[in-house]
């Protein structure tokens, strides 16, 4: 490290660890605004310990102060209230010395931030500039120069994504019916074991127009698909099936029994308009109704 202050390089980033600077007055300074906001509360005549408490916690945790977590916030609060019992009468002294056990309470419970790098791994999943500042910051002491530390960082941030989400990507988009029929979430980035059939599936239909356009249309006559659109009545009395034309503008539509098929003719206006809500089937202009009762054996 002296060697590289040498060259004149300058230091991008510190070395020591990872904390803000915290000046050592300002605990002092906090303890003065808080005895200066108690002394114009006494002087308008209404004073209380509740009031004492709910100053200094507005002018503790104002920006500038101490970063306190929610949990540190009602330890603040608690500790507030029994300082400020001490405030019986609001004497001069006794406002002081409330104020400076208020700011020393709240600056004890200060968080000091960590080096981004200590977290990489927790960064791994999430927003990518923060996984790369915690790349460069893990990197930085084994670099030769510039370069190499964008290299390093770069293989280590790709290291830590894939080990953050292990398997392969599965190259499906949001809303694609392929994953209702793999049962894979619907949303958000997905990767599987390389094992797995489901992976296997949705790579060929990837690369095979013809099989990712006839497992997709397999996909919309799906049961999950079809069941909520369709209802418990409707879907008890009829089950779609697939297409009864080259150009899939009609459904073709099973039923158990011919009074079932005459009664899903009778609302076939009812079937399409249920039907045209499913994605990939809004298109559809009619529907055609035959008997089989094998949909039905589930």
């Amino acid at each position: 490290m002296a060697a590289r202050r040498r060259r004149g390089r300058p230091h991008p980033y510190p070395t020591g660890p990872w904390k803000p600077f915290v000046a050592p007055n300002l605990e002092a300074e906090a303890a003065a605004r808080l005895v200066l906001a108690l002394k114009r509360r006494v002087d308008l005549g209404r004073f209380s310990a509740d009031d004492a408490v709910a100053i200094a916690l507005l002018q503790l945790t104002r920006p500038g102060g101490p970063r306190l977590s929610a949990a540190d916030r009602h330890r603040l609060h608690a500790a507030l209230t029994t300082l400020s019992t001490s405030l019986s009468p609001p004497t001069p002294r006794a406002i002081y010395s409330f104020a400076k056990d208020a700011a020393a309470a709240a600056w004890r419970l200060h968080h000091t931030g960590r080096s981004p790098s200590s977290a990489i791994r927790e960064r791994a999943d999430g927003d990518i500039r923060a996984l790369a500042e915690a790349a460069v910051y893990a990197e930085f002491l084994n670099a030769r120069g510039d370069e190499d530390l964008v290299r390093r960082a770069v293989t280590r941030a790709w290291r830590e994504r894939r080990r953050g989400s292990p398997g392969r990507p599965v190259p499906l988009g949001e809303g694609d019916p392929l994953r209702t029929l793999l049962e894979l979430p619907a949303a958000g980035r997905l990767r599987l074991p390389r094992g797995d059939v489901r992976g296997v599936i949705a790579d060929v239909a990837a690369d095979n127009a013809d099989f990712g356009a006839l497992m997709r249309a397999v996909a919309i006559f799906a049961r999950p698909v079809l069941e909520p659109a369709l209802g418990p009545e409707l879907w008890t009395l009829c089950r779609p099936v697939g297409f009864s034309d080259v150009r899939r503008t009609r459904v073709l539509v099973a039923t158990a029994s011919s009074v079932a098929a005459q009664e899903t003719q009778l609302r076939s206006m009812e079937l399409l308009h249920c039907l045209r809500q499913v994605p990939g089937l809004g298109h559809i202009i009619g529907v055609k109704v035959h008997v089989d009762p094998r949909p039905f054996r589930d």
